[in-house]
């Protein structure tokens, strides 16, 4: 008897150094909205948001390799004033 089919799937870990533990979801398309509600309400500088929201806002993961390890750095604040939070997100096999 083979063995259920969650074997296929990737298990992604995802973390917003600062503002969100690491969480193991079940897949990408379940990590990216926890993600994108974190960071959505947070002041973030114009530019830096369209990048984020194509990266992980809704419908989004256009700008995410969908294996291994995916880094970016999430800048809260003004211009003369913020803090970086690193944004990472790794799959892997069970």
């Amino acid at each position: 008897m083979t063995p259920a089919k969650n074997e296929d799937r990737a298990a992604v870990r995802a973390t917003i150094s600062g503002i969100l533990l690491p969480v193991v979801f079940p897949s990408l398309d379940h990590a990216l909205p926890v993600l994108w509600e974190r960071a959505r309400p947070l002041p973030i500088r114009a530019a830096h948001r369209d990048f984020i929201r194509i990266c992980i806002g809704p419908g989004g993961g256009d700008g995410i390799a969908r294996g291994g390890l995916w880094n970016v750095t999430l800048y809260v604040g003004e211009l003369t004033s913020w803090t970086t939070h690193p944004i990472t997100i790794t799959t892997r096999r069970p």
